[in-house]
């Protein structure tokens, strides 16, 4: 699987951003409206069409002690509709400080604060898109590493 749509989840507004996990860049696209939920799945089928995308990465609040708490859950649900609705995979990226680095970078790159409010999300969804692609290339690696290591033996 090569292109990802990355979903930073919300009750108001909902982030998105496409990359390929080739190499681990993603661009952030839209925000969209959290509400109705049903116009949101529809936006987000139609996105994922629209940039050839193999599945999602829905970004997972995850508190900073690891645990989950209801955002978490309500994310979890989110997930199982978006799949039921487009029919593709849906993956979780780790979103802590997501939208506080995402507003950081937008203050640096001298935005007002109008501006900010509808890219933030965006930018934290391609945040989160990139982390899962770092995340995975790791894993891979120390797997094949792994997997070398025993046929040496």
């Amino acid at each position: 699987m090569n292109r990802w749509l990355g979903v930073d989840f919300g009750t108001k507004y909902v982030g998105t951003a496409v990359g390929d996990d080739t190499v681990s860049m993603a661009m952030p696209l839209k925000t969209i409206s959290a509400q109705p939920d049903t116009a949101l799945l529809d936006e987000l089928k139609k996105l994922a069409i629209e940039q050839g995308v193999n599945g999602f990465v829905v970004g997972l609040p995850i508190n900073m002690d690891g645990t989950e708490g209801g955002m978490a859950k309500s994310c979890r649900d989110f997930a199982k509709r978006l799949t039921d609705h487009t029919g593709l995979p849906v993956e979780f990226g780790d979103e802590r400080l997501s939208s506080w680095e995402a507003e950081g970078m937008l203050i640096e790159g001298g935005l007002k604060p109008s501006e900010r409010k509808q890219r933030v999300h965006a930018v934290a969804a391609k945040l989160i898109l990139e982390a899962f692609f770092t995340r995975r290339k790791a894993l891979n690696e120390g797997a094949s590493g792994a997997a070398g290591e025993q046929s040496e033996h």
